[in-house]
């Protein structure tokens, strides 16, 4: 098989990364169709599919814009050029937002079946007017600053995803105001336990009240998104947190990239497309509310449990219900979460705080969430004396703001904060704890696939792997002291990493597979399928024999079951109730198995400092292999990808990987 020659660069063979962005948000949406999930739970997907879609246009459509604008017109590798993919991401993102107002309604109309109400103001009982019109008057009305339009008041700078509402007047002349929806007010007015009112509703049900002796002729709400991506320059920055906050008040203002509209004239319309500078191609006129993402409150606010999936409660192995450090000394351990619960990771660091036999702790932060645990635990060792080093990612997008206020909060506490690696972000998952036992200094390593996040724990599956390994605590050592030091490549016993040697390990490994023909077999697992050189490698390995699944959340720009190409290679996506953010990968060959902080892209490979890990211990790697067949089964929440790069679902949806998994952790462990 595969004597032909083909020219494996043909761009016919790749599937553009942002469209295949798009279908990743349409599994989502797919999600808040699907019967088989709590009512409440698919009105939580519908904000999510919202929520994705804000980013994606402020990231990768702010990317390809700025391409545009600086006049490059060179196609990406799967031939499209920067102006082809905007007008390919406009047409699907359309498609999509019809769906996506057909699910709306759709969930509207069931919710009321379930006595779960969300009214437009028209609709209310005289009952419920009252009290939203009090509402109004008491809360809302001192909170809102309406704000004129024309030759004395200039169109204001709206900062991205503001949500506003825009005013038509008429007098002798045409005039406009605009409203902004205060963010301090809920987005949902709650008139009781079960009847909801959208709080822009009420504003426009009482506009005269803002603009009295006008001829109000047309409302209409709309938002600004913008470009949100930061440039730093770090060769140039004195004061690298500095210049992230710098980068932060920019963002507000950055360059405009969609509108998104409901309702108004004409006129609105072109005021608003005059002012932000945008094309007929970048606004999006919709005849449902705006800002679905907030469907969030609504779903944590509504105290129905028999709407949600059931309370999961991750099992805690009893391995580690003894001392930690001597259950690690025992043996290494794999934890995979949500199932099995991330409490020992963030324990074994709680307890290393206090422990006078340890007397350093090093670790890499990237997006640690709220009210961290983690944190705490670092700020309470550094307090107790211990060395503690903790590597900050500032450039963590969308996470700066949080991770400052950590950077700051543990310097005062006295931990050395360095802000990793000049031009690289530091994503690879680290924990080192430093232990003086019985004369000798032992390392108590953790490595993760997933963040030092004690809330998104709960509900992405990653693997945790805690080891006491001499090797393997060795490289880490050598990895926190280029990161915190000068980077040089450092000499590693079995850890790989990028930018360094990870790419080529992972491309060796693939080749070797290749070598074996038929009897060779790989099975990977990841977030996003994106590095052209790592597909090339997938295509020829295909090409020789070599039986590949790939299981690939996200992004895949590899097509399969191309003849003579891809044959022998298929793509699954599994999108379910926890979001799957595992990287495993298992060759054939020497029976090898590795857990990772990165995906297949460019980005993991040349520009963030990742790992990858292997897993030597028989136990250990059997668990993880059996892991990767189960998903393999699943035909409940896997999407298949087709050659043009759609996905399908099985015909027959009989087994759910994710709740087998809530049952299966707890006989594994038996």
């Amino acid at each position: 098989m595969g004597s032909a020659k083909v020219n494996l660069n043909d761009p016919k063979l790749y599937i553009n990364r942002e469209l295949s962005w798009l279908e990743f948000n349409k599994r989502v949406l797919e999600e808040a169709e699907d019967p088989s999930n709590p009512l409440l739970e698919r009105l939580k997907f519908l904000a999510i599919f919202f929520t994705n879609l804000d980013e994606f246009f402020m990231i990768r459509v702010a990317g390809l814009k700025k391409m545009v604008e600086a006049g490059v017109n060179r196609p990406s590798f799967d031939g499209l050029t920067p102006v082809e993919q905007l007008r390919k991401i406009s047409k699907k993102t359309r498609e999509l937002l019809k769906v996506a107002e057909r699910d709306y309604r759709e969930l509207l109309k069931e919710l009321r079946g379930e006595k779960l109400y969300i009214y437009s103001y028209g609709e209310l009982p005289a009952r419920l007017k009252r009290k939203a019109d009090k509402y109004f008057k008491e809360i809302v009305f001192p909170v809102l600053t309406p704000l004129a339009v024309d030759l004395t008041h200039p169109f204001p700078h709206l900062p991205s995803l503001s949500f506003n509402i825009i005013v038509e007047m008429r007098s002798h002349e045409l005039k406009f105001g605009l409203i902004p929806v205060p963010k301090v007010l809920p987005r949902f007015v709650k008139l009781d336990e079960s009847h909801y009112l959208y709080l822009e509703d009420l504003i426009l049900n009482h506009v005269e009240e803002l603009f009295p002796n006008q001829e109000i002729t047309e409302t209409a709400t709309f938002r600004v998104t913008r470009d949100a991506d930061i440039v730093i320059q770090e060769d140039e920055a004195d004061d690298l947190l500095e210049e992230v906050e710098k980068g932060l008040r920019k963002r507000k203002f950055g360059k405009p990239v969609r509108l998104e509209i409901n309702g108004g004239s004409e006129f609105i319309l072109a005021l608003l497309k005059d002012e932000l500078e945008l094309t007929d191609q970048d606004i999006f006129q919709m005849k449902i509310p705006l800002n679905l993402s907030d469907l969030w409150s609504l779903y944590k606010g509504v105290d129905r449990p028999d709407l949600k999936f059931p309370p999961y409660v991750p099992y805690y192995p009893p391995q580690f219900e003894v001392d930690l450090f001597l259950a690690l000394r025992r043996e290494s351990a794999l934890l995979f979460h949500p199932y099995e619960s991330f409490d020992p990771v963030v324990e074994l660091l709680q307890e290393a705080a206090e422990d006078p036999k340890v007397l350093a702790i090093k670790q890499t932060l990237y997006r640690v969430g709220k009210n961290s645990p983690v944190v705490e635990a670092l700020s309470r060792a550094a307090q107790n004396g211990k060395e503690v080093t903790a590597v900050v990612e500032l450039k963590a997008r969308f996470d700066e703001e949080s991770n400052i206020v950590w950077a700051k909060k543990l310097e005062e506490d006295g931990v050395h904060v360095v802000y990793g690696v000049p031009g690289l972000k530091t994503h690879a998952k680290l924990l080192m704890i430093v232990r003086e036992e019985e004369g000798r200094i032992r390392r108590y390593v953790h490595f993760g696939t997933g963040n030092y996040n004690f809330e998104t724990a709960r509900v992405y599956s990653d693997v945790s792997y805690l080891t006491c390994d001499d090797e393997l605590g060795e490289d880490v050592s050598r990895l926190f002291n280029v990161i915190t030091g000068y980077f040089h490549p450092p000499k590693l016993n079995r850890l790989y990493i990028s930018p360094v040697d990870l790419k080529e390990k992972i491309l060796s490994l693939i080749e070797e597979e290749a070598s074996l023909g038929g009897k060779g077999r790989i099975v990977a697992k990841m977030n996003s399928l994106v590095d052209p050189e790592v597909i090339r490698a997938l295509y020829r390995a295909s090409r020789a024999g070599v039986k590949i699944d790939l299981i690939v959340r996200g992004i895949c720009c590899l097509r399969p079951g191309l003849k003579g190409i891809s044959e022998n290679i298929r793509v699954v996506s599994i999108v379910g109730k926890y979001l799957e953010h595992a990287r495993i990968f298992y060759f054939g060959k020497g029976d090898r198995v590795f857990i990772s902080s990165a995906d297949w892209m460019p980005r993991n490979f040349h520009r963030r400092v990742e790992t990858l890990v292997p897993v030597e211990e028989p136990k250990l790697k059997e668990k993880l292999k059996e892991i990767l067949k189960i998903q393999l089964r699943d035909t409940a929440k896997a999407r298949i990808l087709q050659p043009d790069g759609t996905y399908v679902r099985p015909e027959k949806r009989d087994f759910n990987s994710q709740e087998y998994f809530e049952r299966w952790v707890r006989e594994y462990s038996l």
